[in-house]
């Protein structure tokens, strides 16, 4: 890591939650990484219990905002998903990579189910980056989201989960301290899912929407049933 950077990992067996542990150390650093094998307070997007067991890997990423102005972040939540996909495809057999998609804006799927999800939250000059990524289990999804999987199945070292959430935060560390590089929207589209209906979690009752195009701002432009077409920001999707 460049020594210049104010730089940290924290490592837990078991911890209540990486983004609380993180929240409260970020102070002081640049980049820091907090890293959990087990959370019993782990939550995802809106508040919902994330659960988090033995067998997977947690993480949270601490990033100041120094290193996020306005015109990187709108894009960020694009980036960091770009970022978890090239980190964890290196860890698949090349036969496998394929499989691996994006769902917008920063879920990754393999073979359509989630084995990733992340979530994002403000606190005073950090940018907090949840990440829950499926290594050897795929937790029981109960409440109607998308189906789980976990990277062994795709072929993973079912004791590669440390390992990735490392490279993973190193790969955003690296991307942050350069430029945006200007092919990010072309290279998200190519990995992300494109041709399978998703569900508005926010609106019950309305059937599934299909995934169009995305713009320059990070948003997704979706087409209904009965043609036509919106754009979504991203706490609208399952």
């Amino acid at each position: 890591m460049n020594s210049s950077l104010r730089t940290h990992h924290i490592h837990f067996a078991e911890t209540g939650s990486t983004m609380e542990a993180a929240r409260a150390a970020a102070s002081g650093h640049d980049f820091l990484l907090v890293t959990a094998e087990r959370q019993t307070q782990g939550r995802g997007t809106k508040g919902r219990a994330w659960q988090s067991p033995q067998g997977n890997i947690y993480l949270t990423a601490a990033v100041h905002r120094n290193f996020l102005p306005p015109e990187r972040m709108r894009l960020f939540p694009l980036e960091a998903g770009l970022a978890l996909w090239e980190t964890a495809a290196s860890f698949l057999p090349p036969a496998q990579r394929n499989g691996l998609r994006l769902k917008w804006p920063n879920d990754l799927l393999w073979n359509q189910r989630k084995v990733a999800g992340m979530l994002m939250e403000s606190t005073g000059d950090y940018l907090l980056i949840g990440a829950g990524i499926n290594i050897g289990l795929a937790p029981e999804v109960s409440d109607g989201g998308t189906a789980s999987a976990a990277l062994i199945e795709a072929g993973a070292d079912p004791e590669c989960g440390l390992p990735l959430a490392k490279d993973f935060f190193e790969h955003l560390r690296k991307a942050l301290t350069l430029a945006l590089r200007q092919t990010l929207l072309e290279e998200w589209k190519l990995k992300a899912l494109w041709e399978v209906p998703l569900r508005l979690r926010d609106r019950p009752g309305q059937s599934a929407v299909l995934p169009v195009d995305i713009n320059s701002e990070g948003h997704l432009r979706v087409r209904f049933n009965d043609g036509h077409e919106e754009w979504l920001v991203s706490e609208y999707l399952t």
